[in-house]
C-alpha cells in the first residue's frame, strides 16, 4: 500500500520533461436528457442430462421431469441520462417477466457525478465499473460484477460506491496520459437489514498510464477479513489489426471451497490468477479473440472429482433433508461459471458472412484444460429492420460424464431471441 501511494505522489509532483496539452474548453452546453433501451424476448429449449448428479439434485422430487424443457422470459432495459453543465445523472434499469407474478424492477446503475474540472470527477451511487483488459475473464476486476464467460457482453448490475477520478494528459513521447481512480464500497446492511459493520467497508485504487501505445493499469483492493489484492493489466497493438492483452492478480488469504471427508471445507489460500489474450482482425473483417485463463481459486481435477462424488453420494442417500441442505450449500459455495483452474476461450466473429446483408455470425468455445470438457456455441443474428433483431443461439456441453461441462444439467440448448431497440 505504501509503495502504491508513493507511485501516485511521484506522478503528481516529480517534474516530467513534457508539458500538458493546450486546448480551449468549449462553452458549457445546455441541459440534455437522453433515453434508450431494449426489450429482449427469449425462448429457450433445453435438452436435459438426466444421468448427471447435478441434474438429479436440482430437479429432486420434481414430478414433471422431461428430456426437453423450455424457458420463456422477457428482459427489459431502460436507460436515461441527464446532463446539465457539470452535473451528470445516470439511471439504467432492468426488469424481467417470467410468469404471471409481480415484475421485479432493479437498477443496474443509479448514480450522480460532478465534474469539478475537466480533469476531476466525483460521484456517488450505484455504478458499473469495468476494470481489466480481458474479454471473457477479469481476474483483476476487483470492483466488477463477475462476468458470465458464456455471454461476456451481457449487461450487469453495478455496485454502490463513492468514486473519485482524476485524469491528466501529457505531451510527451513516452508518457502520454495518466489517471487515478479511488472507489469506496460501503458494506451491505446485515444487522436488522438496516446497518452494517463499518470495518467491512472496502476500498479499491487504480492508476492508469498510456506509455507510447501501451495501456497499463495498476490496481489495489482492500476488503473485509483482511483480504488484500494486487493486480495489473496491459493492452497494446503490435500491428493495427493485432492486439495483445493480459491481466494478473495476487490475493492473500482468499477463500476457496473444497470437499474433504465428504463435507464442504473452506480453505484459505494465497496465489495468482491471470489471463493472456490476443485480438486479431483479418482483411475479411473477421475478428478472433483468444484468451488463456488461470483461476487460482479453481478446483483441480482431483478436487472436482471429490465434489462430483459428494453430489453423487448425496443423491444416493435419498434423504430429503440431506439433499435439501446440500442443494442450498452448492448454490452458495460452488456457483462460479469457472469452477476449475485452467481454461481456453476462443470466439470468432464475422459480420455479413457470404455477403448476406444485415446478418452476423459468431462461434465460441470454452475449453477446460484440466479435464478436456468444453462448450461449443455458434450464434446467428439477422436485423431485417432498424432497431429490430433476431438471434438464434444453440450451445452444446461436451466431455466425460464426470467432467465439468460433461456433467452439466443440460447437454444441449437452443435460444431464440427477438430484440427491440428504442
Amino acid at each position: 500500500m505504501r509503495c502504491y501511494i508513493l507511485l501516485v505522489l511521484f506522478v503528481f509532483f516529480v517534474p516530467v520533461s513534457a508539458q500538458e496539452y493546450e486546448f480551449e474548453i468549449p462553452e458549457e452546453e445546455e441541459s440534455r436528457i437522453e433515453f434508450n433501451g431494449n426489450l429482449d424476448v427469449k425462448w429457450a429449449i433445453l435438452n436435459t442430462r438426466e444421468s448427471s448428479p447435478f441434474y438429479e439434485i436440482q430437479f429432486y422430487q420434481t414430478t414433471d421431469n422431461s428430456s426437453y424443457l423450455s424457458r420463456y422470459r422477457l428482459d427489459h432495459y431502460f436507460n436515461a441520462e441527464y446532463r446539465r453543465k457539470k452535473v451528470d445523472f445516470v439511471m439504467k434499469t432492468f426488469s424481467q417477466y417470467k410468469k404471471d407474478e409481480p415484475i421485479s424492477l432493479s437498477f443496474h446503475e443509479l448514480y450522480g457525478s460532478l465534474n469539478l474540472s475537466p480533469k476531476l470527477t466525483f460521484g456517488i451511487g450505484k455504478k458499473r465499473f469495468i476494470w481489466g483488459k480481458g474479454y471473457a475473464f477479469n481476474p483483476a476486476g476487483y470492483v466488477n460484477t463477475e462476468k458470465d464467460p458464456e455471454n461476456p457482453e451481457l449487461a450487469l448490475s453495478g455496485k454502490s460506491s463513492t468514486f473519485f477520478m482524476f485524469n491528466k494528459s501529457i505531451n510527451s513521447n513516452f508518457l502520454k496520459n495518466f489517471s487515478f481512480s479511488s472507489i469506496i464500497l460501503p458494506p451491505e446492511a446485515i444487522i436488522n437489514e438496516k446497518f452494517a459493520p463499518l470495518e467491512d467497508t472496502e476500498i479499491a485504487l487504480k492508476t492508469y498510464f498510456l506509455i507510447k501505445n501501451t495501456d497499463i493499469d495498476f490496481m489495489f483492493f482492500y476488503g473485509k477479513n483482511q483480504l488484500r489484492r494486487y493486480g495489473f493489466d496491459f493492452s497494446t497493438n503490435l500491428k493495427e489489426n493485432f492486439e495483445i492483452h493480459g491481466e494478473w492478480s495476487y490475493a492473500q488469504n482468499e477463500g476457496k471451497f473444497i470437499i474433504q471427508k465428504n463435507l464442504p471445507w473452506l480453505q484459505k489460500i494465497d496465489g495468482s490468477s491471470f489471463i493472456f489474450g490476443i485480438r486479431y482482425l483479418n482483411r475479411f473483417n473477421m475478428t478472433v479473440i483468444a484468451e488463456y485463463y488461470h483461476n487460482n481459486r479453481g478446483l483441480s481435477k482431483e478436487e472436482f472429482n471429490d465434489y462430483y462424488d459428494y453430489i453423487e453420494t448425496t443423491i444416493k442417500s435419498n434423504s430429503f433433508n440431506i439433499i435439501s441442505q446440500v442443494k442450498q450449500d452448492v448454490s452458495r459455495r460452488f456457483i462460479s461459471k469457472t469452477l476449475m483452474k485452467d481454461y481456453l476461450y476462443i470466439i470468432v466473429r464475422q459480420p455479413e458472412p457470404f455477403g448476406w446483408l444485415y446478418s452476423s455470425f459468431s462461434i465460441f468455445t470454452i475449453y477446460n484444460l484440466s479435464d478436456n470438457s468444453f462448450i461449443l456455441s455458434p450464434r446467428f443474428g439477422y436485423e431485417p429492420f432498424t432497431n429490430f433483431e433476431f438471434l438464434l443461439w444453440p450451445a452444446l456441453t461436451l466431455g466425460e460424464s464426470n467432467s465439468e461441462y460433461g456433467s452439466r444439467q443440460f447437454q444441449k440448448k437452443v435460444e431464440f431471441w427477438m430484440r427491440f431497440y428504442f
